[in-house]
């Protein structure tokens, strides 16, 4: 075992458990997340934190790229659509958050060609479907910087995962009755901001103002 993960475990069970040990009696036997966060699996991004949340506030999945597979999809991500519907019928999640970030791997995969993947069989078919990202992308801004195509390939990706959630009717039943809303979010994590997907400007803008301070020195 590495000693690094021993020592986190120490620590849990001597500090972390102790301060939430009522919390994790009152979990032991049930839960009642509000929430179902589906995030991309880098290690950089952890939900928990950029949340603030407690044990219990969140369900979480994780993925490459934060997908959600597509109703018609031929072959599905079995794991993640079990995970989704288990949140919205069973725990009855009040919100789902598709959460995208800078310097995405799996995004930047597919924007240079799925084809440098061959030493990669399973990633590059499980990222085929973001092809469809990357072709809108060639057609619109073909002649935009790379930083900006990477920007505009991982914002797209988060409003095509939102596309794809609305593709279930036991979501859109859920939305249309007001008792479940979803978000699309990018997260910065040079800037440690996260804006987010606005439908009627069809742009990502910051959830919390910041105000940076400036050097008039």
């Amino acid at each position: 075992m590495i000693e690094k993960i021993k020592r986190g475990l120490e620590f849990f069970q001597m500090i972390t458990y102790k301060e939430y040990e009522t919390l994790y009696h009152d979990l032991e036997l049930q839960q009642h997340p509000e929430i179902l966060f589906i995030g991309c699996s880098d290690s950089r991004v952890s939900p928990e934190i950029l949340l603030g949340a407690e044990p219990g506030d969140i369900f979480v999945l994780r993925n490459i790229a934060n997908t959600v597979p597509s109703f018609d999809a031929r072959t599905r991500d079995m794991t993640t659509l079990s995970g989704i519907e288990y949140a919205v019928l069973v725990l009855e999640v009040k919100t789902i958050i598709v959460c995208g970030h800078s310097n995405c791997g799996g995004c930047a995969s597919v924007l240079t060609g799925r084809d440098q993947l061959s030493q990669l069989p399973y990633t590059k078919d499980y990222l085929q479907p973001l092809d469809i990202v990357r072709e809108e992308i060639e057609k619109n801004a073909g002649d935009e910087t790379p930083d900006t195509k990477a920007r505009m390939m991982e914002e797209l990706n988060v409003v095509e995962q939102l596309k794809h959630l609305k593709e279930y009717p036991f979501i859109n039943e859920r939305i249309a009755d007001g008792n479940l809303s979803i978000e699309g979010w990018r997260y910065d994590i040079g800037e440690g901001e996260v804006a987010m997907y606005d439908e009627e400007t069809q742009r990502f803008t910051p959830i919390v103002s910041q105000l940076k301070s400036t050097d008039h020195s």
